[in-house]
């Protein structure tokens, strides 16, 4: 097997070895997911989008109380990312029946039953790592209101930098999603 090296985009001149990267990283700890089924509509389940999409299709469903919907930027900075952290962190607090983490993107996509989850939800949260407000201005753009705008850098004085996980900037977040959500329900 021939060694696989890749050039990095940094320009510093030394390549990647990327042979037996992933035997190398170091132990999270992470937990394998629970094969054990969950209850439709409890605090661990994601029930909305299968819900959206049973609605969508047109197909009957038991009317349910939306949650509030939650859309975040991923951008490639501290303070993006920590929007996905902290947006996920916050449906782990409060709950799937509380929280929906619906797709950014699909709303630009035009995807039906993002559209209707988000039209149905009970209020809409955006969060932007910075002013450039890229989930706002897209949810916007596709004429859902946005109830709830919190942008990282500036309302949580959260310095942008490229350092990907910075846990008490995901704690910031988290603790300010929270409120922002519960300000809604």
């Amino acid at each position: 097997m021939t060694a696989n090296i890749v050039g990095c985009s940094c320009q510093s001149g030394a390549p990647l070895q990327l042979d037996n990267l992933v035997e190398n990283l170091p132990n999270t700890n992470v937990s394998p997911p629970s094969d054990s089924p969950k209850a439709e509509g409890d605090k661990e389940t994601n029930w909305y989008l299968p819900y959206m999409n049973a609605i969508t299709e047109g197909k009957q469903v038991e009317e349910k109380k939306s949650p509030v919907a939650l859309f975040y930027c991923a951008g490639a900075s501290n303070v993006g990312q920590s929007t996905v952290t902290g947006c996920v962190e916050t449906a782990n607090i409060l709950g799937y029946n509380r929280v929906a983490l619906l797709c950014l993107a699909s709303i630009s996509a035009g995807l039906k039953n993002m559209m209707n989850g988000a039209k149905n939800a009970r209020g809409i949260v955006a969060v932007d790592g910075c002013p450039m407000s890229c989930a706002k201005r897209t949810l916007e753009k596709a004429e859902l209101k946005v109830d709830q705008h919190l942008i990282v850098s500036k309302d949580l004085d959260v310095p942008k930098n490229f350092r990907l996980s910075d846990s008490s900037s995901i704690k910031q977040v988290t603790n300010a999603v929270v409120q922002a959500v519960l300000s809604i329900d």
